[in-house]
C-alpha cells in the first residue's frame, strides 16, 4: 500500500509543493498590480489637474467670508469633485485595471492542468487506468468596486490666525494658494483610487488561489482515501482500479 500511494503520490503532485507553487504565482501577480494601475491612471493626472483648476477658478469668485471659511469651503469643494472625478475614473476604466488577474488565472489554470496531468499519467502508469480529463474551471469573477470615498488631505495653518489676515488685501494670494494645492490633491486621490484597486484585485487573485487549491486537495484526498483502503492484495488493487475509474468519468 505504501509503495503504491509513493508511486502515484509522488513529488509532482506533492500537495505542500503545489500549495507554494501557486502562492508563488499568486504574489509574482500581486506584486506588479498597483504599479500596472497607477502606469494606466498616469494619463489622467495633467488634464484631469487642469480640468479641476479651471473649475476651482471658477468657483472661488463665489465664496464669500475669512480665510477659515474660505479654507473649509475649499476642502469640502475639493474632496467632492475629486472623490466624484475618482468614482468616474473607476466606473469607466476599471477593465484596464484587470491585467494581473488575468494573467494570473492564466497561470494558475496552467497549474491546474500541470497537476491533473501529472496525476492521471501517475494512475496510468501505476494501475494502468486513464483518467477521464478533469473539466475544471478557475472563477475569475470580477473583483468588488471599492468605495470611492476621500477625506481631506489638506495642511492648512494660516487658517487658525484668520483674524490677523485682512482678507481684501491677500484673499488674491490665498485663492492662487489654493489653486496652485490642486496638483498634489489630484497626484494623492489617484494614488488612493490605485491602491484600492490593487486591494480589490489581489484580493480576486487570493480567490482563485484558494479555488485552485481547493480542487487539488479535494481529489488528493480522494485518491488517498482509496489507497488507505487497500491491504495491497490483488483483489484490493482491482477494487481500487474500479473506484478510481467510477470517480473520473
Amino acid at each position: 500500500r505504501e509503495n503504491l500511494r509513493n508511486r502515484i503520490l509522488n513529488e509532482k503532485v506533492n500537495e505542500d509543493i503545489v500549495r507554494e507553487e501557486l502562492g508563488i504565482i499568486s504574489r509574482e501577480h500581486q506584486r506588479q498590480t498597483r504599479a500596472l494601475i497607477e502606469a494606466y491612471l498616469e494619463k489622467f493626472r495633467v488634464p484631469l489637474t487642469k480640468k479641476v483648476m479651471r473649475q476651482l477658478v471658477d468657483e472661488l469668485p463665489s465664496w464669500k467670508g475669512n480665510l477659515w471659511k474660505l479654507s473649509r469651503k475649499y476642502e469640502v469643494w475639493v474632496s467632492e469633485t475629486l472623490s466624484e472625478e475618482m468614482r468616474i475614473i473607476s466606473k469607466n476604466e476599471h477593465r484596464n485595471f484587470l491585467g494581473t488577474m488575468k494573467k494570473a488565472h492564466a497561470a494558475i489554470s496552467r497549474s491546474l492542468d500541470a497537476f491533473c496531468n501529472f496525476l492521471g499519467d501517475n494512475i496510468e502508469n501505476v494501475l494502468g487506468v486513464k483518467m477521464t480529463e478533469v473539466q475544471w474551471k478557475i472563477d475569475a469573477a470580477e473583483p468588488d468596486h471599492p468605495d470611492i470615498s476621500f477625506t481631506k488631505t489638506f495642511d492648512i495653518h494660516l487658517d487658525l490666525i484668520w483674524f490677523l489676515i485682512p482678507m481684501m488685501f491677500f484673499r488674491k494670494i490665498f485663492e492662487r494658494h489654493f489653486i496652485d494645492g490642486i496638483p498634489k490633491e489630484v497626484e494623492i486621490n489617484l494614488s488612493r483610487l490605485a491602491y484600492q484597486w490593487e486591494k480589490s484585485v489581489n484580493h480576486a487573485i487570493d480567490e482563485m488561489r484558494l479555488q485552485a487549491f481547493n480542487y487539488i486537495h479535494e481529489e488528493l484526498a480522494t485518491i488517498e482515501a482509496l489507497i488507505s483502503g487497500t491491504k495491497g492484495q490483488t483483489e484490493d488493487i482491482r477494487g481500487l482500479i474500479d473506484q478510481i475509474e467510477k470517480i473520473t468519468i
